[in-house]
């Protein structure tokens, strides 16, 4: 190849090839008027950009009251849709129109409420009971602490009043020596099913204590021991003495159906630990129904993800209307497992009662009078 320098001047007989040429021109200076384009052009640009920015700035601001706007839109007509269900459900009933007027008003109060709200309210009817293995010992020394809640209210007829908690809460494992015999004597121990021998229940906003008695009970597995027979871990108590009032500490009313639905919320109202000198109220949502263990006895459960601790057993679960859908009975406690807590059906908690008020089944030997309240819930 020609030297660099050359190479436009080469001296070769070869045809001198076409070649574009590169021009190398000035830049043009930019007149007056391209200067001012390009100002009201970044003018526009500017302009349009705090538009946009105004803009987010004020839809971030109104978004909250929007939302709140369309949300009280929705509100509206959901509860005008419950209140004319409510209606058409009780227009032939023969109810007076006042009183038709204020229970679908409850209905509708008690479904704009949380669960936690409701149960906040139900806790006057629910009582932390305190067991004692023998009569005669100190009331500030139980053996064990519990829950129970009332299912009646006192009448004219009767004016004891009863409670509902689990069969663990009023029987126990005990333990006792026999002796062996025989050439070298000697003794073994024993387990046997026992009953706690005295219970205090006390209550909400009530400074009485209120001796309770156990007039029925079911059955439930301890590690010691198989379920004394085929009955729910339920058990019936009754107020000795004196007794609540109905003002104060209303009975709770039980699903009259077994329709309770997974991700419904509810509430457990109960004792859990014994602390504070007040019920405990945790929530949550009901995570299965229907189950069905052999291993601890007779009955249905419901599955929840609500926290139950030791104390919390035989206390309410209940739903957003107030309406009591189970019994709380126990948990799962392992490692590999979390929130999985158990109680007894409304459904097996209505057939204890029926099955506890038989003089066969009962302390007293003869036909209980317990007349609970079944309603039917749409939370259930």
């Amino acid at each position: 190849m020609n030297d660099y320098n050359d190479f436009f001047n080469d001296e070769s007989t070869a045809p001198e090839p076409e070649r574009t040429p590169v021009y190398h021109t000035r830049e043009p200076k930019p007149s007056k008027r391209n200067n001012v384009v390009m100002i009201i052009c970044i003018v526009i640009a500017a302009i349009m950009t705090l538009l946009v920015i105004v803009n987010v700035i004020v839809l971030a601001t109104l978004k909250d009251s929007i939302a709140d706007e369309f949300a009280a839109q929705l509100s509206d007509q959901f509860y005008q849709q419950y209140s004319d269900a409510i209606s058409d459900a009780l227009k032939d009933k023969d109810i007076i129109d006042d009183v038709k007027k204020d229970a679908a008003q409850s209905v509708m109060d008690a479904l704009n409420s949380t669960i936690g709200e409701v149960a906040e309210t139900l806790t006057p009817s629910v009582a932390r009971i305190y067991m004692y293995k023998n009569a005669a010992d100190n009331i500030n020394s139980p053996s064990g602490m519990a829950t129970a809640f009332l299912i009646t209210d006192s009448t004219e007829a009767s004016t004891e009043r009863y409670l509902v908690t689990n069969a663990h809460c009023v029987r126990y494992v005990g333990t006792r020596s026999t002796s062996v015999g025989g050439i070298f004597g000697g003794s073994r121990t024993e387990n046997y099913w026992t009953s706690y021998a005295k219970f205090i229940a006390v209550f909400d906003n009530d400074e009485h204590y209120y001796t309770l008695v156990a007039v029925a009970y079911g059955a439930y597995t301890d590690d010691k021991l198989a379920a004394e027979y085929d009955q729910p871990d339920l058990a019936l108590l009754k107020v000795q003495g004196t007794q609540p009032s109905n003002e104060d500490h209303p009975s709770l009313p039980i699903a009259a159906g077994d329709y309770s639905k997974r991700g419904t919320p509810i509430a457990l109202i109960g004792n859990p630990e014994g602390i504070g000198t007040s019920n405990s109220v945790s929530t949550g949502c009901i995570s299965q129904t229907d189950i069905t263990i052999s291993s601890w006895g007779s009955g249905r459960f419901i599955m929840t993800d609500a926290a139950l601790n030791s104390g919390n057993s035989g206390g309410p679960m209940v739903n957003r209307l107030g309406v009591v859908v189970g019994v709380a009975e126990s948990k799962l406690v392992e490692e590999s497992i979390d929130n999985m807590a158990f109680a007894v059906s409304a459904g097996t908690l209505r057939d204890f009662i029926d099955w506890a008020k038989a003089p066969n089944n009962n302390s007293t030997g003869s036909t209980l009078s317990i007349n609970c309240t079944y309603v039917n819930s749409i939370e259930e």
